[in-house]
């Protein structure tokens, strides 16, 4: 009898450490999800020439805010985004996490003429570098081009986007209102952005994108 109730007490410890080395893992995951880092993988050319299908990246979540996975709006907001900024921005549409080039904040008016982003009446400059290269495009696209992007800003950024020589867009002038941002994708012709759904809550922020691998 006492050789059972030992191995009883035995398997009773047994489980305990199992059970608490599992919610030890659960409650690691958790704390790096909402508060260092997470990956993602690129899925579809919307940042193309920035990165391409499968590479991935690798996610500040608490850059501007602290958001827990499963829940829509993040629970405090310590920072702002600034233009030229590359994110993860929940889509108001569906609830998907995307990938996107910030470009205009509260305040901003942003509008677009002959292809050329225009931010608060002044031109994001753009310089054609080249081609695209139809090896690494998911999409690929003869009339493709590479142009660097100048943010003309007290300390200015430089950034690369693809889109057609050929096929230039308009957008009339957009407001971005209080606690929203204007995103677009970098391949400006496979990107669904702030151009067709507007701007986007601030609220759906997922964090800011470190580096790309």
């Amino acid at each position: 009898m006492g050789g059972s109730s030992t191995m009883a007490h035995e398997r009773n410890e047994g489980w305990r450490g199992h059970a608490k080395t599992i919610l030890l893992a659960i409650v690691l995951a958790f704390g790096v999800r909402i508060g260092i880092a997470q990956a993602y993988e690129v899925d579809g050319p919307s940042m193309e020439p920035t990165m391409f299908q499968s590479e991935r990246l690798f996610v500040a979540r608490c850059a501007y805010g602290l958001s827990l996975p499963f829940v829509d709006e993040a629970l405090v907001r310590w920072g702002t985004p600034q233009a030229g900024d590359v994110v993860i921005v929940q889509s108001p549409r569906d609830g998907l996490d995307l990938v996107k080039r910030v470009i205009g904040v509260a305040g901003d008016v942003i509008e677009i003429r002959d292809g050329v982003i225009h931010r608060n009446g002044v031109a994001i400059t753009q310089r054609e570098v080249g081609e695209c290269d139809p090896a690494r495009q998911l999409d690929p696209d003869p009339g493709c081009r590479v142009y660097e992007e100048t943010l003309d800003t007290a300390e200015p950024r430089h950034w690369h986007i693809s889109r057609s020589a050929f096929d230039l867009e308009d957008l009339p002038a957009v407001d971005v209102p209080e606690g929203h941002l204007f995103v677009v994708g970098d391949h400006r012709d496979r990107s669904n952005d702030s151009r067709f759904f507007g701007p986007v809550p601030a609220s759906r922020l997922r964090g800011r994108v470190l580096f790309v691998d």
